[in-house]
């Protein structure tokens, strides 16, 4: 079997808000519940698990897909208002990168930095 990433646990302040935000914006999945995870699965099967936790140091998670999926999340962080910026400083708020592909950083409701790509980097 070849290696591949499985799945993750991701502190939330209401993890069912965050498994919520990444149903809409990443057109994730719900996946069973089970002890204190709210579980959502990615079209590739990643498992991703919100548990209840203070949220001291944020992490930064990239997702690629295709453009049209690129297209549905964007127009959900609209829908919702969410502050974005078009570089992880946040210096170009509002826009979307252009540079090999199509790039947008975005803050989740527990504060992780958040990328949505379509362009591997590798």
């Amino acid at each position: 079997m070849a290696v591949s990433f499985n799945h993750t646990i991701i502190g939330a302040h209401d993890p069912q808000a965050s498994a919520h935000f990444y149903r809409e914006v990443l057109g994730a999945r719900p996946a069973p519940d089970w002890g204190p995870f709210t579980n959502i699965v990615l079209d590739d099967a990643t498992l991703l698990q919100f548990a209840p936790a203070p949220v001291n140091d944020p992490i930064h998670m990239a997702f690629l897909m295709n453009d049209e999926e690129f297209d549905r999340g964007y127009a959900a962080l609209q829908r919702r208002q969410v502050e974005h910026w078009a570089d992880p400083q946040m210096r170009r708020p509002g826009e979307i990168a252009t540079e090999d592909g199509r790039r947008v950083y975005f803050k989740d409701p527990s504060g992780h930095l958040l990328e949505m790509l379509t362009q591997p980097y590798l």
